[in-house]
Formats: C-alpha cells, sequence, structure tokens
C-alpha cells in the first residue's frame, strides 16, 4: 500500500509551510495592488475585515483537524461527517480546483512583474515573450521540489518566509515613520471609492485571497508529526501574525502618498514599489522585491503539493484513476499526482495568459489573468469551507458533543459572511471576468454528475 512519508514535518515546519502558502510578499506584489484597484483609500481596512471573515471560518477547520488527519484534507472532513458519499468526493472536486489555482496565479504573477518592474523602476519595455518564459519557470520549479519532496519544500518555506518577513516589516515602519500623510480614515469604510462592491471585491481579491492558504496545511496531515496537535496551532500561528503583519504594511503603502494620488498609485501596477522608491530609493524597492519574488515562487509549492494529495487521496478511496495513487520509493512524494499537476497548471495558464493578452496587451492581460484565477480560486475555496462549516454540526451531533454556538451558529456565520462576498465580489465585475461566473458553474456541475456517476457505479 503506498504511503506517504509519516513524521516528515514538526511545528515549526508546518507554521512555514501555512505562512508561505498565505506569502509574506504578496502585500508588496500583487494584493496591495488589487486592494488599492478596488477599495482605494479603505484598503488597510480590507485586511481587517478579510482576517476577521476568515477567523469565522477558522473554527470548524481548527476542530475537524483535532479529529481528521489525511492527505485529503477538506474533503476527508466532510466525509467524516456524510460518510463516503457524492458530497464529499464533489468537495474533493472542488478543493482541487481551489488549490491549483494559487500555482496559475503566482506563476503568472511572476511574470508579470517582470515587465511592471522594468516599466515603473527603469522604463524599459521588455519582449511581450519573457513574462510567459518566467510563468513558465515557475510551474517547471514548484514541479520539481514538490516531486523530491516534503522537506525541500518545506526549507524554502522557512528560509523565504523569515526573508521576506523582516525585509519587508523594516521598509514598511521606516515609511509609517517619515510619511506625513498618516491618517485614520483608511479605516473608515464609508470613504470607499466605488462603495460596498469595490470594498468588497478589494477584500475578495486581496486580503481574502492573500490569506486563503492558511488551511493548506491540513493536506498534510499523514506527514505531520501529532498532527491533531500541531495542525490546529499551525494554522492561527500563521493566520493571525501575517493578517498583522500585512496590514500594517497595507497601511504604510496607502499612506506613503497623498489620498489624491491613491488612483495613481493603483494604477502603476507597482505600488509597494512606487512608494519604498520614494522613501527609500530604487535600489532598496529592488531589493525588497527580489526577496518578495523569492516568495512567489515559494508560495505555490504549498497548493502544488496540497494539489498532489487531494488527487492521490482521490485516486486511494477510488475517485480517481488508480494510477494516480503512488508514492515515489525514494523521495516519498505522490510523484504521478506532481506529473498531473504540473501539465494542469501549464496548460490552464499559457491558454489565459496568450488569450488575456491577446485582448488586452502584456501588462493588463497579465493582471487580469491574475484577478481570473484570483476570483475562481477564491470561490472554490469559500465553496469548500462553506461545506466543512456546515458539515461540523453533523460530526459532533454523531460523537455527541454538539455544542450550537461554536459547532453551528459560529461556522454558519463564517458561511453567511462568505457569500455576502460572493455577493458583492460580481455584482460589479465586467468583461473579462464575467467569464470566471460560467467557468465556476460547469465545474461544480461536473464535479457534481461526476461523484453521482462515480458512487452509483460503485454500488
Amino acid at each position: 500500500m503506498a504511503q506517504l512519508k509519516r513524521e516528515s514535518l514538526g511545528f515549526l515546519g508546518l507554521v512555514f509551510l501555512s505562512i508561505a502558502a498565505i506569502f509574506p510578499g504578496s502585500i508588496y506584489i500583487v494584493s496591495s495592488t488589487t486592494s488599492l484597484t478596488y477599495a482605494g483609500i479603505t484598503a488597510p481596512l480590507t485586511f481587517i475585515i478579510g482576517t476577521l471573515m476568515m477567523l469565522t471560518n477558522v473554527v470548524a477547520v481548527y476542530i475537524f483537524s483535532t479529529k481528521i488527519a489525511s492527505a485529503g484534507g477538506f474533503y476527508k472532513f466532510v466525509e467524516s461527517a456524510f460518510g463516503k458519499s457524492p458530497i464529499s468526493s464533489t468537495t474533493g472536486l472542488i478543493q482541487f480546483l481551489g488549490q491549483l489555482c494559487p500555482v496559475i496565479i503566482s506563476a503568472t504573477v511572476f511574470g508579470w512583474l517582470i515587465p511592471v518592474t522594468a516599466s515603473s523602476l527603469f522604463n524599459v519595455t521588455l519582449p511581450y515573450y519573457i513574462p510567459f518564459l518566467a510563468s513558465l519557470a515557475v510551474i517547471v520549479f514548484v514541479f520539481v521540489v514538490s516531486y523530491l519532496g516534503i522537506h525541500l519544500s518545506r526549507d524554502f518555506a522557512v528560509a523565504s518566509g523569515i526573508v521576506q518577513i523582516i525585509a519587508i516589516l523594516a521598509v514598511s515602519l521606516y515609511v509609517i515613520f517619515k510619511s506625513p500623510y498618516n491618517t485614520i480614515q483608511v479605516f473608515n469604510i464609508k470613504l470607499s471609492p466605488s462603495g460596498l462592491s469595490g470594498f468588497f471585491l478589494g477584500t475578495i481579491v486581496g486580503p481574502y485571497t492573500a490569506y486563503i492558504g492558511y488551511s493548506s496545511v491540513v493536506h498534510f496531515g499523514e506527514e505531520a508529526k501529532l498532527p491533531k496537535e500541531t495542525i490546529k496551532k499551525a494554522i492561527l500561528v500563521s493566520l493571525i501574525s501575517l493578517a498583522v503583519f500585512e496590514t500594517l504594511v497595507m497601511y504604510a503603502i496607502t499612506i506613503g502618498v497623498p489620498p489624491s494620488d491613491l488612483s495613481n498609485l493603483a494604477s502603476s501596477f507597482a505600488p509597494a514599489l512606487v512608494v519604498t522608491s520614494k522613501y527609500l530609493g530604487i535600489y532598496i524597492a529592488l531589493a525588497v522585491l527580489i526577496i518578495a519574488l523569492f516568495g512567489q515562487i515559494t508560495s505555490p509549492l504549498v497548493f502544488g503539493n496540497a494539489a498532489e494529495r487531494v488527487l492521490f487521496s482521490l485516486s486511494r478511496d477510488g475517485i480517481l484513476p488508480k494510477f494516480l495513487y503512488k508514492v515515489h520509493e525514494k523521495y516519498g512524494s505522490p510523484s504521478n499526482a506532481s506529473i498531473v499537476v504540473f501539465l494542469v497548471a501549464l496548460s490552464a495558464s499559457l491558454i489565459t495568459q496568450v488569450i488575456m493578452v491577446y485582448y488586452y496587451g502584456v501588462l493588463q492581460g497579465f493582471f487580469y489573468t491574475v484577478v481570473f484565477w484570483a476570483l475562481i480560486m477564491t470561490v472554490m475555496n469559500l465553496g469548500y469551507h462553506a461545506i466543512v462549516n456546515q458539515s461540523l454540526a453533523f460530526l459532533t451531533k454523531k460523537l455527541k458533543d454538539l455544542s450550537i454556538l461554536k459547532h453551528l451558529i459560529v461556522p454558519t456565520i463564517g458561511t453567511i459572511l462568505s457569500i455576502i462576498a460572493w455577493y458583492y465580489s460580481f455584482l460589479g465585475i465586467g468583461s473579462p471576468l464575467i467569464y470566471t461566473i460560467p467557468f465556476i458553474i460547469i465545474w461544480v456541475i461536473a464535479s457534481i454528475i461526476y461523484s453521482i456517476y462515480i458512487f452509483k457505479k460503485k454500488i
């Protein structure tokens, strides 16, 4: 029987894998851009609201992780409540796409940032094919490192997490102390330039997209030491510490320029670079960007590993073809699942990028590709979180340990907040982002139909 390597990850390893998934450098690279674009001056507030929304979803994950330790992660949580059923396998298929999207996003952001940096800092226009090659390099990197085993991914996560936090925090504190534009008005939701629709869209594609990786470590349950104790603690430590960190950094970026210049700052595609250059010079900005880019290629390692383990677990359960249920004899990785994740991520990235660049140009096209997959990722993640939230009461009732407040009301609040976020996020979007809607609908319906077919076949 194929088996992942037991006790490969300790508590600190899990914490830094979770931190790597949340990606501290995202605030310096992309989430500050997306949040400013849609929420304007209230961008720092989106990080506080995003944290509160996420914490209501943490309760169910926290409790389930004390009872279930599996490579299947969330769909195995649902299975513990409802048994093997189309509900659990549908959750697994939704979960797979939710974990795959960050690989596509990170690769696209990396490719996008190269021409953005050349244009913003050096006023140089690079050949159009450079971002495509850079994106490809990230996907290849994720495949190679994840294929070689979880230890290597952990080591990259620890190194990049420490360096990112120190560098970006130092720059942000300097800007805050030097800026003449410090104000508490950034926390006044009434000042959102696009109203609640823009504010929540900024929350979704900014902080919520950044934070959503906190729970990816549940997929390492079969490889962690004392998983039913360490995983829940790692989740809380990583999420809360980075929520404070990213709110502070977003505040520094927002008050780095006069309020009247915020729209121009957002349209630069590199607000953190612009602000850092203004206060500390172009070379410091470039140095911090390089550090953040290191995190940009480290973050998808966690999601790539998670997506592979979802496929591995679904295959083990007979939901997906058996060839995915293979562990490399030397590296202990789900090797065939690694190959499939690589091929799917590569295909999805290139197809989307080519279409977007054809219609909108390189910079705008790659930006739209990021937001396109960020919206899909967020809906997928919110979707399986909502299913897990509502499953908790069924499991605890089965175990005769049901608490109405903790196991039903709080998780339901998380689900309701997710629905509200969905509503406001999609209320104001137009082309090309509107095409995320049919994509999501098709994926969910296909997952349901496939799951029903598989279970009817088994009966």
